[in-house]
């Protein structure tokens, strides 16, 4: 491994350990001393915890919250599915990424008092920091599991669908529960957090935004990085300067937006003179495939 591969390496479990404590703080410091819910698998979670506590009396010693035990425990059967239809290196950082995220919320000290008082500005705040800090963990190719997991095999299976969005779909679930147990106001706010924090995830998460790359080119082997390294297909057309009317090979193809360092990189190696156009947030239809 060269120093640059170790450089990124060391800079993705950086980017994915940031966004798991991001994730944390948001929770035990912003929304958990105003009583709300996370929604999804999070949300149920919190549900469980105060079933244990309130009616079958379970007690942990001080400064540990039973919160991180359950995440870490519901997440067990989502390592098998993570492992079997995604892949075994999304497996182990999610192993990594859920063991810290459950060790970071039973350890960090929820606030006796809140924080922030206002609720609105909690769920905003605390959302934006949830979802960035979620978006963070799977752009650098971890994930704090539970909705995670779910959403990014679904994301993969069916084009349509992406993190974000199957967050707020389970957590309806989740919401219509504590709608009929506990205050409204509760669930409303709870509710905006939620979807503060998976607007946000949406915008960071890179994999869910797509992008198209023409490269110019006098290099042939260029379709090289593109099919048998990136996996991708592409088109080429053969082309003429208009002012030096030297022959140049244009090539064309659809990635996410995760793999555009990777092309430009790869690109760059075979001919450094290449010239790359990249537009974003496409919306593409027919047999694009999410890579993660």
């Amino acid at each position: 491994m060269n120093s640059y591969s170790k450089r990124a390496t060391l800079f993705k479990y950086l980017g994915q350990l940031f966004g798991i404590l991001l994730f944390a703080a948001s929770l035990n410091l912003i929304i958990v001393p105003l009583n709300l819910y996370s929604g999804n698998l999070t949300g149920i979670a919190q549900i469980l915890k105060t079933i244990l506590i309130e009616n079958l009396n379970v007690r942990l010693p001080d400064g540990i919250d039973l919160l991180g035990i359950i995440m870490f425990l519901y997440n067990v059967p989502l390592f098998i599915l993570s492992y079997t239809k995604l892949s075994k290196s999304f497996f182990y950082c999610t192993l990594v990424c859920v063991t810290i995220q459950s060790l970071a919320i039973a350890l960090i000290p929820i606030p006796k008092t809140p924080i922030l008082d206002d609720p609105l500005t909690a769920c905003i705040i605390g959302g934006i920091i949830s979802g960035y800090g979620v978006g963070t963990t799977l752009k650098y190719g971890g994930s704090g599991g539970g909705t995670d997991v779910i959403g990014l095999y679904c994301a993969k299976k069916y084009p349509s669908f992406s993190v974000g969005k199957i967050s707020i779909f389970l957590s309806s679930i989740v919401f219509i529960y504590c709608a009929i147990r506990y205050d409204i106001e509760i669930v409303v706010y709870s509710a905006i957090f939620l979807c503060v924090g998976a607007i946000t995830l949406d915008r960071v998460h890179e994999q869910n935004i797509k992008t198209s790359a023409m490269i110019y080119t006098k290099v042939e082997a260029i379709d090289e990085c593109i099919i048998s390294t990136l996996g991708r297909g592409a088109t080429r057309w053969f082309g003429e300067g208009c002012y030096t009317h030297e022959h140049t090979y244009i090539y064309m193809t659809v990635i996410s937006k995760y793999e555009v360092g990777k092309l430009k990189r790869l690109v760059l190696e075979k001919d450094p003179d290449a010239f790359i156009i990249f537009n974003n947030r496409l919306d593409v239809t027919g047999n694009f495939i999410k890579r993660f």
